[in-house]
This record gives structure tokens, sequence and C-alpha cells, in this order.
């Protein structure tokens, strides 16, 4: 498996949600080729939000229990107002992280090897470009958990703002501001290490 490989030049592919609950439907109706490329569809975006947050051996294993727990589930997921499929498979994801983290009571540092996603103007890949990965991570790592989630869910998984609102149960203007000070933290930790980006 190739996680983390299929964007090309960098950038994210476009999500199609209106295409991905299409799908969705058709593997609730039993079409098993609808599920495979459900998972092509997501795979990346669910690797690379463990692959920041676990070792990178665990990442792997990780995302397959979580398209296994999809499998399992999807006939109970239900379109909502105001939610995506995506939300829900990173709920799935996000709980599945936490009882990783419960079943191994250690604090596991964030891999130096983060994934490339260059969107242009994104501050991540910004700062990646004038600073090793090892200080990004160190930065990252200082950050209180809920600016570090946003900047990952935000910038490294490409998520858009309606969804990362969705799995951090914030309203838009909440997370708007929430985005804004995890920013200038991020710039903060980062100057104060000796460090500048634009």
């Amino acid at each position: 498996m190739d996680f983390g490989t299929n964007n090309e030049g960098g950038k994210n592919e476009a999500l199609n949600h209106q295409e991905l609950e299409m799908l969705v439907e058709k593997v609730q109706n039993g079409d098993l080729k609808a599920f495979s490329k459900v998972y092509e569809l997501l795979v990346d975006k669910v690797y690379k939000y463990l692959y920041f947050k676990v070792k990178q051996e665990e990442a792997f294993d990780l995302t397959e229990t979580v398209f296994l727990k999809v499998w399992e589930n999807i006939r109970k997921y239900q379109r909502k107002s105001g939610s995506t499929f995506v939300s829900w498979v990173f709920r799935i994801t996000h709980n599945l992280l936490v009882d990783h983290y419960r079943l191994h009571k250690e604090a596991l540092e964030l891999d130096i090897n983060t994934p490339d996603q260059k969107i242009d103007n994104n501050p991540i890949y910004l700062a990646e470009q004038s600073l090793s990965r090892d200080s990004l991570k160190k930065a990252l790592g200082q950050m209180k958990d809920d600016y570090r989630e946003v900047l990952m869910l935000s910038f490294i998984n490409g998520l858009d703002n309606d969804e990362v609102a969705t799995l951090m149960r914030k309203s838009e203007g909440g997370l708007r501001v929430l985005k804004f000070r995890a920013l200038q933290e991020l710039k903060k930790i980062l100057l104060n290490m000796g460090i500048k980006y634009q």
C-alpha cells in the first residue's frame, strides 16, 4: 500500500462529497466495488491524520483498522445536515486514536517524517521550507492540543472548514478564531526558536 503518494505535485485532490455520498449509498446496498472506491478516496487523508500522531508503523495498522470499522458500520451511517461522510470517518479515526492512546498509556511523539503537503499558502508547508522537519515537529509539539489539531486537519489533511468544525465540534466562527490563534502561536513558537518564515 502506498499511503500519501497519490497526490501529484503535492496538491490535494478535490474531494467530491456528492460523488462520495453516492458511493456510500451503493456500499450500503451491497456494492463491494463501491467500497473499494470509497477506500481509495479517503485512505490518504486518514493515514496522514494518524501519521502525524503515532509512530509510522502504527499509522499503517490504525489506518487499516479504521477502514475495517468503516466497513462494519457503514450501514449505520446516515447523512445529516452539516455533516459529511468524511467527518463521520474522521470521528471513527479520532475515537480509535483515543482508544490507542488509552491502551498504550504513553505520550506518543509526533513522527519527524510528516508527509509533504505542498499546498500554496499552506503555513505548514511554508514553515517546512525554512526549517527542518525536526524543528517543525518540535514547534507543533509545544502547541496546545486543539491548536495542533486544527492546523493538522486544515493544512496537513486539507479538510474544509465545515468538516474541521464538525470534527472539532466548533461553530465556523469559533473555528476561524481557533485557526487564527493557532497560526499566531506557531509563528511565536518558531520565532522563539530563532526561525522566521513568511
